[in-house]
């Protein structure tokens, strides 16, 4: 079993600021918690609140509070779980946890909060319906300690800064909280934008991952995403699955099947418009469901991946066949291969205007190496040839935007775990051949996909802007952030917070209308969700 009193960052995507009024805190003045959930609105889905006692039922979702750990003080919480069994409840503070791990129910602390890795402690396990109290502090000196029934069970340095927002958790368990306290916190500001959830886990699929978003010629939105039928897996019965908005992503219709390929898997979808004829194309991967990326990888599998595209003539109402690519998109001698995951681009400049342009990514059989590299198109989708690889590996998923000289951007998921942060690279080709790559310091990952958009081109009145979105965490994927670009890519100066919770891949779309669509894995995979901000609200 595990039952975790985790000061994490798992707040839910869907979590509302608290209110002004219950969360005027300093170091000085005590704010409890629950009359913070109290003076909501609504609490979230399967939460009550009764009698001055919280209570989670089955399928309840992270609580937030609204507040961030910002001075020195202490958060208290006394709870009591309803089996302790298999569980991962949790009290949230920024990335790191103190719990009790597996069936052993050993406690234990982890993360930032406590130096980074797992360390367990002299406390005795929880037993289902205990009531438990557990206090964490942070000292004017600097330091974090942790009680646990009243008795220290860790001291040690604390980091400077923010600690992470105070929530709870309750993850497969049902929570029953009496009180939860604490001072030195400080209201967050809210999350921008509206969020529509699009695909939910469950409804239809064990798991829906990997996001990918355009606007058809027509003005519909268009999210594509794997519904994952069997598990969450990479591998097994993997689907395309799409739905369509028709008010800018504000409301979505129904779920569309793309390609069922029975057990096998299909997906990483990255579409394209060809602004020229309004078709759309998209690409993607198969590979046996049987065969797990490792096999793959290692040349060990039954199948390997292959590359495919489908089309549609009518603004993604309806679709062709998948039609394969693989002897002119991927090289004999590699095994994994990718299309994306994301969107690809359509060149509108210079002497390769009219080109697609897919990013994409592939293995090496021999070195095992990782690459990004391109695909490209000049009949509108009709023919795919491989373009340029980067000069350097280490990095994989990827996307790519158009300079305003006319030169290409490739941003990549980099694995030098050395530096955590973006790899990026340069065509002045059209993607033929790829140069200049290195670190982005200021684009910081905890290695995971990202989006890369371009919002508008510079004009005498305004400058051109690119937008990127990833989870904005050296330590994990948390904290969906928006970081705006005004010289190609070069420095990113301004960011806005998306999603404060878990939050892993993104796709950017830029509308005709002005507005920015993210459509995002939230809630620790349980959903996609669709978040529209408008251009004028950034001042951009």
């Amino acid at each position: 079993m595990i039952f975790a009193l985790a000061v994490g960052s798992t707040a839910a995507a869907s979590a509302q600021p608290a209110p002004a009024q219950a969360t005027a805190a300093s170091s000085e003045q005590s704010v409890n918690l629950i009359a913070v959930q109290a003076g909501r609105e609504r609490l979230p889905e399967h939460w009550l609140l009764e009698e001055g006692v919280l209570s989670s039922s089955a399928g309840a979702r992270p609580l937030a509070s609204g507040l961030s750990w910002e001075r020195p003080g202490e958060v208290r919480v006394t709870l009591s779980l309803a089996s302790a069994e298999a569980t991962a409840a949790s009290l949230v503070l920024g990335a790191s946890h103190l719990g009790f791990a597996g069936r052993s129910g050993r406690p234990f602390v982890e993360g930032p909060l406590f130096g980074g890795a797992t360390r367990f402690l002299e406390a005795r396990p929880a037993a289902a319906g205990e009531e438990l109290s557990a206090r964490v502090v942070r000292t004017a000196a600097g330091r974090v300690e942790v009680f646990l029934r009243g008795e220290l069970c860790f001291e040690g340095p604390g980091p400077e800064g923010s600690w992470g927002e105070v929530a709870l958790r309750p993850q497969r368990d049902r929570l029953r909280v009496t009180a939860w306290s604490g001072e030195g916190l400080t209201p967050l500001p809210g999350p921008l934008g509206a969020a529509t959830t699009v695909w939910r886990s469950g409804d239809g699929a064990n798991t829906f991952r990997i996001p990918a978003l355009i606007q058809a010629a027509d003005g519909a939105v268009l999210a594509f995403c794997e519904a994952r039928q069997g598990s969450s897996s990479d591998t097994g019965n993997i689907d395309l699955v799409l739905r369509r908005s028709e008010d800018g992503g504000r409301t979505f219709g129904p779920s569309q099947v793309l390609w069922d390929d029975g057990p096998h898997t299909c997906g990483n979808p990255c579409p394209v418009v060809d602004r020229r004829t309004g078709r759309i194309l998209l690409l993607a991967t198969r590979n046996l469901g049987q065969d797990h990326e490792s096999e793959i990888i290692a040349g060990t599998s039954e199948g390997t991946r292959t590359v495919w595209v489908l089309s549609s003539d009518d603004h993604g109402r309806t679709w062709s066949k998948p039609r394969e690519l693989t002897a002119t998109a991927k090289e004999p001698s590699w095994t994994w291969y990718a299309t994306g995951p994301g969107a690809g681009i359509q060149l509108q400049h210079g002497p390769h205007a009219g080109r697609l342009v897919i990013p994409c990514d592939h293995i090496e059989a021999e070195t095992r190496r990782y690459f990004s590299h391109a695909l490209l198109s000049d009949d509108g989708g009709a023919t795919w040839r491989l373009g340029g690889t980067t000069p350097r590996d280490q990095v994989n998923e990827c996307e790519v935007a158009e300079l305003e000289g006319g030169a290409l951007l490739l941003n990549m998921r980099n694995y030098d775990r050395a530096q955590r942060t973006r790899q990026q690279a340069v065509s002045r080709d059209g993607g033929e051949t790829w140069t200049e790559q290195r670190h982005v310091p200021e684009l910081m990952e905890p290695i995971c996909q990202a989006s890369l958009r371009r919002l508008r081109w510079r004009s005498a009145d305004a400058p051109g802007v690119l937008l990127f979105s990833n989870p904005g965490s050296r330590d994990g994927r948390v904290a969906l952030t928006l970081r705006a670009s005004f010289d190609d890519g070069a420095t990113w100066p301004r960011s806005w917070l998306l999603d404060p919770g878990p939050s892993a891949y993104s796709c950017l779309a830029a509308l005709a209308d002005g507005s920015i669509l993210c459509l995002y894995e939230a809630g620790g995979y349980r959903e996609i969700v669709c978040r529209r901000l408008e251009a004028r609200d950034l001042d951009l």
